[in-house]
């Protein structure tokens, strides 16, 4: 079997060319299609993105990738996508791209993986095993003291530490806390608080609004505000605040190594829908000793 890739300039073009393939399955692609559509409305969201896909000769998409440097790069799987792996890593060193690790599901992340490191002097590890979820009903849980509202300016320091904290608790993940990024994303109502009394005892985010869902992230709450309900409460409030938005279904990855949240999740009404790894790669020193 013969195969070509195609890169594009923009996410648009990127988008008109693959997206049909990647959003008959919304769920599993929604990082690659949530980062894509957000450069099509800020493009200046990321520095030098870089989009392609492996068409076999029929002009059918396998695979298809988008890396937003330095972040790792993003995999999306077509049609019988493991043939085309060999042919999207031998393209890769030939451009010479600087590849700091991948994510996707775990059935095209593992294959290529084992390409990559087997034709270049990489090392590799996993950065974190997550499950990606989807959800189209909620089942709330009791409320505990205090409600779910729109984080305001005037929480911008504490949630910017909350932001912070989330990034030391989970390996991997870096959001910008940034003065900058909280107030840009308090201002576009991102940010949800559970708010006890004028306290916030909770966090979570709305991101990447695609076709007919979208995604909630950055779920923090402070070990000394922990076990007290207030996570599951603003997340199943958020989710069905969402879903009364118009939204079909919700998304939510989770930690593996989290027992406890994936419990959470599900009991709120989230469904497991797939696998997916988080992988690094640093090259191997070949100096002589």
């Amino acid at each position: 079997m013969e195969f070509s890739i195609s890169r594009y300039s923009n996410a648009r073009t990127f988008l008109e060319a693959v997206g049909e393939c990647l959003y008959d399955r919304e769920t599993i692609n929604n990082l690659i299609l949530g980062v894509s559509e957000q450069l099509i409305h800020d493009p200046e969201a990321y520095r030098n993105p870089f989009f392609a896909s492996v068409e076999d000769s029929g002009g059918q998409v396998r695979c298809a990738v988008v890396m937003t440097p330095p972040h790792n790069m993003i995999l999306a799987e077509g049609e019988d996508f493991a043939e085309a792996i060999p042919f999207l890593v031998a393209y890769l060193q030939e451009e010479d791209l600087k590849i700091p690790g991948v994510i996707g599901p775990v059935h095209i992340t593992e294959p290529f993986v084992s390409f990559w490191v087997q034709n270049t002097h990489h090392n590799s590890w996993i950065e974190m095993n997550q499950k990606i979820y989807e959800l189209r009903t909620v089942h709330l849980p009791p409320v505990p003291p205090g409600s779910m509202r729109m984080a305001l300016l005037e929480d911008l320091p504490i949630v910017q530490k909350f932001l912070a904290s989330f990034n030391q608790e989970i390996v991997g993940v870096t959001e910008d806390t940034s003065k900058e990024s909280v107030q840009k994303r308090i201002l576009n109502g991102q940010i949800f608080v559970w708010d006890r009394e004028g306290q916030l005892v909770s966090m979570a985010l709305k991101t990447r609004p695609i076709a007919h869902s979208i995604t909630i992230s950055g779920v923090y709450t402070p070990p000394e505000h922990r076990r007290q309900g207030y996570a599951s409460a603003l997340v199943a409030r958020l989710s069905q605040h969402l879903l009364d938005s118009g939204y079909r279904f919700v998304n939510l990855f989770t930690d593996l190594a989290n027992p406890t949240s994936n419990r959470i999740y599900r009991k709120i009404g989230y469904q497991p829908v797939c696998d997916f790894r988080m992988v690094s790669f640093e090259k191997q020193d070949q100096s002589i000793i």
